[in-house]
Protein backbone atom coordinates (compact mmCIF):
# COMPACT_ATOMS: atom_id res chain seq x y z
CA UNK A 1 0.00 0.00 0.00
CA UNK A 2 2.67 2.09 0.76
CA UNK A 3 4.72 1.59 -2.00
CA UNK A 4 1.40 2.31 -4.30
CA UNK A 5 0.86 5.27 -2.64
CA UNK A 6 3.86 6.97 -3.01
CA UNK A 7 6.08 5.32 -5.59
CA UNK A 8 9.22 6.87 -5.62
CA UNK A 9 9.62 6.46 -2.09
CA UNK A 10 12.02 4.06 -0.70
CA UNK A 11 10.64 1.53 1.59
CA UNK A 12 12.16 -0.67 4.59
CA UNK A 13 10.10 -3.56 6.46
CA UNK A 14 11.13 -4.94 9.83
CA UNK A 15 9.54 -8.25 10.89
CA UNK A 16 10.56 -11.35 13.71
CA UNK A 17 7.83 -13.45 12.24
CA UNK A 18 6.67 -15.49 9.36
CA UNK A 19 3.40 -13.44 8.97
CA UNK A 20 6.03 -10.48 8.17
CA UNK A 21 7.52 -12.09 4.87
CA UNK A 22 5.13 -10.76 2.58
CA UNK A 23 5.73 -7.39 4.15
CA UNK A 24 10.13 -8.03 4.13
CA UNK A 25 9.99 -9.18 0.37
CA UNK A 26 7.94 -6.36 -0.68
CA UNK A 27 10.02 -3.32 0.68
CA UNK A 28 13.03 -1.46 -0.77
CA UNK A 29 15.02 -3.33 2.17
CA UNK A 30 13.50 -5.61 4.27
CA UNK A 31 14.71 -6.22 7.85
CA UNK A 32 14.29 -9.88 10.14
CA UNK A 33 14.69 -10.12 13.24
CA UNK A 34 15.26 -14.15 14.36
CA UNK A 35 13.20 -14.63 17.51
CA UNK A 36 11.47 -17.49 19.71
CA UNK A 37 9.03 -16.96 16.64
CA UNK A 38 11.69 -18.68 14.06
CA UNK A 39 13.64 -18.15 11.44
CA UNK A 40 11.43 -17.13 8.77
CA UNK A 41 11.53 -13.78 8.61
CA UNK A 42 15.08 -13.54 8.37
CA UNK A 43 15.46 -15.95 6.26
CA UNK A 44 13.78 -13.99 4.00
CA UNK A 45 15.08 -10.79 4.35
CA UNK A 46 17.90 -8.55 3.25
CA UNK A 47 19.61 -7.82 6.46
CA UNK A 48 19.23 -9.99 9.31
CA UNK A 49 19.64 -9.27 13.11
CA UNK A 50 19.21 -10.43 16.58
CA UNK A 51 18.27 -7.73 18.76
CA UNK A 52 15.22 -4.34 17.71
CA UNK A 53 18.27 -2.23 19.16
CA UNK A 54 20.41 -3.33 16.59
CA UNK A 55 18.34 -1.60 14.13
CA UNK A 56 20.04 1.67 15.04
CA UNK A 57 23.75 0.81 14.31
CA UNK A 58 22.59 -0.88 11.20
CA UNK A 59 20.86 2.22 9.80
CA UNK A 60 22.64 5.15 10.94
CA UNK A 61 26.63 3.58 11.26
CA UNK A 62 26.39 0.80 8.40
CA UNK A 63 23.69 1.71 6.20
CA UNK A 64 24.79 4.92 5.87
CA UNK A 65 28.33 4.32 4.86
CA UNK A 66 27.34 1.56 2.87
CA UNK A 67 25.53 3.96 1.11
CA UNK A 68 28.29 6.25 0.83
CA UNK A 69 31.56 3.58 -0.14
CA UNK A 70 29.20 2.06 -2.31
CA UNK A 71 28.29 5.46 -4.18
CA UNK A 72 32.02 6.50 -4.67
CA UNK A 73 32.68 2.33 -5.70
CA UNK A 74 30.56 3.12 -8.63
CA UNK A 75 31.45 6.71 -9.73
CA UNK A 76 35.54 5.60 -9.05
CA UNK A 77 35.86 2.80 -11.37
CA UNK A 78 34.21 5.19 -14.26
CA UNK A 79 36.19 7.95 -13.37
CA UNK A 80 39.34 5.84 -13.61
CA UNK A 81 38.38 4.24 -16.73
CA UNK A 82 37.37 7.16 -18.16
CA UNK A 83 40.85 8.86 -17.56
CA UNK A 84 42.62 5.93 -18.61
CA UNK A 85 40.95 5.81 -22.44
CA UNK A 86 40.33 9.42 -22.75
CA UNK A 87 44.42 9.97 -22.95
CA UNK A 88 44.28 7.83 -26.29
CA UNK A 89 41.46 9.88 -27.23
CA UNK A 90 43.11 12.62 -27.45
CA UNK A 91 46.21 11.15 -28.75
CA UNK A 92 44.40 10.47 -31.83
CA UNK A 93 44.36 14.14 -32.73
CA UNK A 94 48.23 14.00 -33.04
CA UNK A 95 48.58 10.35 -34.60
CA UNK A 96 46.06 10.79 -37.49
CA UNK A 97 43.40 9.03 -35.97
CA UNK A 98 45.58 6.04 -37.56
CA UNK A 99 44.72 3.83 -34.50
CA UNK A 100 48.45 3.64 -33.23
CA UNK A 101 48.04 3.12 -29.69
CA UNK A 102 49.38 5.15 -26.82
CA UNK A 103 49.86 2.16 -24.18
CA UNK A 104 52.44 -0.48 -24.04
CA UNK A 105 50.22 -3.92 -24.36
CA UNK A 106 51.86 -5.66 -21.58
CA UNK A 107 51.35 -2.57 -18.95
CA UNK A 108 47.83 -2.06 -20.80
CA UNK A 109 47.07 -5.27 -19.50
CA UNK A 110 47.71 -4.57 -15.51
CA UNK A 111 45.66 -1.17 -15.11
CA UNK A 112 42.28 -3.09 -13.87
CA UNK A 113 43.99 -6.11 -12.21
CA UNK A 114 47.28 -4.61 -10.39
CA UNK A 115 47.62 -0.63 -10.76
CA UNK A 116 43.95 0.56 -9.12
CA UNK A 117 42.14 -2.47 -8.05
CA UNK A 118 42.97 -2.50 -4.22
CA UNK A 119 42.90 0.53 -2.94
CA UNK A 120 39.57 0.68 -3.69
CA UNK A 121 38.46 -2.96 -2.80
CA UNK A 122 39.70 -1.55 0.72
CA UNK A 123 37.93 1.33 0.70
CA UNK A 124 34.70 0.18 -0.08
CA UNK A 125 34.78 -2.41 2.62
CA UNK A 126 36.57 -0.60 5.79
CA UNK A 127 36.37 3.39 5.12
CA UNK A 128 35.09 5.17 7.75
CA UNK A 129 34.15 8.62 7.58
CA UNK A 130 33.61 9.37 11.64
CA UNK A 131 33.01 7.33 14.48
CA UNK A 132 30.92 5.18 15.42
CA UNK A 133 29.43 7.21 18.35
CA UNK A 134 29.10 10.48 16.35
CA UNK A 135 27.06 8.70 13.68
CA UNK A 136 24.82 7.57 16.59
CA UNK A 137 25.23 11.10 18.47
CA UNK A 138 24.48 12.84 15.33
CA UNK A 139 21.68 11.84 13.20
CA UNK A 140 21.85 14.95 10.64
CA UNK A 141 24.54 12.50 8.83
CA UNK A 142 22.00 10.37 7.59
CA UNK A 143 20.96 13.17 5.45
CA UNK A 144 23.41 12.36 2.58
CA UNK A 145 21.31 9.60 1.69
CA UNK A 146 17.79 11.38 1.48
CA UNK A 147 19.42 13.83 -0.32
CA UNK A 148 21.29 12.12 -2.82
CA UNK A 149 24.77 13.52 -1.97
CA UNK A 150 26.90 10.78 -3.10
CA UNK A 151 25.37 9.53 -5.96
CA UNK A 152 23.20 11.32 -8.50
CA UNK A 153 23.11 12.20 -12.62
CA UNK A 154 24.94 15.51 -11.15
CA UNK A 155 27.85 13.82 -9.27
CA UNK A 156 28.28 11.10 -11.92
CA UNK A 157 28.51 13.47 -14.90
CA UNK A 158 30.87 15.89 -12.79
CA UNK A 159 33.30 13.22 -12.62
CA UNK A 160 33.46 12.23 -15.77
CA UNK A 161 33.84 15.46 -16.59
CA UNK A 162 36.59 15.85 -14.46
CA UNK A 163 38.25 12.99 -15.70
CA UNK A 164 37.52 13.92 -19.76
CA UNK A 165 39.44 17.04 -18.14
CA UNK A 166 42.20 15.42 -16.68
CA UNK A 167 43.25 12.79 -19.23
CA UNK A 168 43.36 16.09 -21.37
CA UNK A 169 45.73 18.34 -19.61
CA UNK A 170 47.58 14.69 -18.63
CA UNK A 171 48.16 14.37 -22.98
CA UNK A 172 48.85 17.96 -23.05
CA UNK A 173 51.39 18.57 -20.33
CA UNK A 174 53.29 14.59 -20.70
CA UNK A 175 53.22 14.36 -24.65
CA UNK A 176 53.94 18.08 -25.40
CA UNK A 177 56.36 18.45 -22.38
CA UNK A 178 58.58 15.29 -23.88
CA UNK A 179 57.60 15.58 -27.48
CA UNK A 180 59.84 13.27 -27.92
CA UNK A 181 63.22 14.40 -27.67
CA UNK A 182 64.26 12.25 -24.65
CA UNK A 183 67.90 10.70 -25.04
CA UNK A 184 67.45 7.40 -24.89
CA UNK A 185 70.86 5.04 -23.23
CA UNK A 186 72.32 5.12 -27.20
CA UNK A 187 72.05 9.24 -27.55
CA UNK A 188 68.85 8.91 -29.67
CA UNK A 189 65.72 10.54 -29.30
CA UNK A 190 63.19 8.37 -27.55
CA UNK A 191 60.06 7.24 -29.45
CA UNK A 192 56.40 8.08 -28.73
CA UNK A 193 56.58 4.89 -26.32
CA UNK A 194 58.11 6.63 -23.97
CA UNK A 195 55.88 9.63 -24.14
CA UNK A 196 52.99 7.18 -23.82
CA UNK A 197 54.39 5.77 -20.61
CA UNK A 198 54.98 8.87 -19.22
CA UNK A 199 50.90 9.49 -19.95
CA UNK A 200 50.33 5.96 -18.11
CA UNK A 201 52.45 6.81 -15.51
CA UNK A 202 50.75 9.72 -14.46
CA UNK A 203 47.39 8.41 -14.49
CA UNK A 204 48.35 5.48 -12.50
CA UNK A 205 49.60 8.25 -9.97
CA UNK A 206 46.63 10.24 -10.47
CA UNK A 207 43.69 7.88 -9.72
CA UNK A 208 45.57 6.80 -6.70
CA UNK A 209 46.15 10.03 -5.55
CA UNK A 210 42.32 10.66 -5.42
CA UNK A 211 41.12 7.46 -3.37
CA UNK A 212 43.99 8.48 -1.13
CA UNK A 213 42.13 11.93 -1.37
CA UNK A 214 38.51 9.91 -0.18
CA UNK A 215 40.04 7.96 2.02
CA UNK A 216 38.92 9.03 5.60
CA UNK A 217 40.29 6.69 7.73
CA UNK A 218 44.02 6.18 6.32
CA UNK A 219 45.60 3.34 7.91
CA UNK A 220 49.12 1.33 7.31
CA UNK A 221 47.26 -1.19 5.25
CA UNK A 222 44.91 1.63 2.94
CA UNK A 223 48.95 3.21 2.82
CA UNK A 224 51.00 0.33 2.06
CA UNK A 225 48.21 -0.50 -0.93
CA UNK A 226 48.00 2.71 -2.56
CA UNK A 227 51.84 3.06 -2.61
CA UNK A 228 52.24 -0.92 -3.65
CA UNK A 229 49.94 -0.17 -6.45
CA UNK A 230 52.40 2.74 -8.23
CA UNK A 231 55.44 0.95 -6.95
CA UNK A 232 54.29 -1.96 -9.23
CA UNK A 233 53.55 0.07 -12.49
CA UNK A 234 57.24 1.52 -12.31
CA UNK A 235 58.66 -1.93 -11.34
CA UNK A 236 56.84 -3.76 -14.10
CA UNK A 237 57.88 -1.00 -16.83
CA UNK A 238 61.68 -1.31 -15.38
CA UNK A 239 61.11 -5.08 -16.03
CA UNK A 240 60.17 -4.33 -19.58
CA UNK A 241 62.74 -2.22 -20.00
CA UNK A 242 65.55 -4.67 -18.69
CA UNK A 243 63.95 -7.38 -21.11
CA UNK A 244 65.49 -8.61 -24.39
CA UNK A 245 62.21 -9.56 -25.60
CA UNK A 246 60.67 -6.10 -25.59
CA UNK A 247 63.90 -4.24 -26.98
Amino acid sequence: MIRAAHPYAKTLAIGDGANDVNMITAAHVGIGISGLEGQQAARSSDYAIAQFSYLIPLLFVHGREAYRRNSFLVIYMFYKNVLFVLPQFWFGFVSAFSGQTLYESWLYQGYNIVYTSFPIMWFAVYDLQHTRDRFLNDPSLYSIGLQNVCFSTAVFFQNIINAIVNGLFIMMICFRGLDGHVANNEGKNGSFWVDGTMVYAVVVLVVNLKIAQKTNSHTWVSTTLISVSVIVFWLQLAAESASPYFS
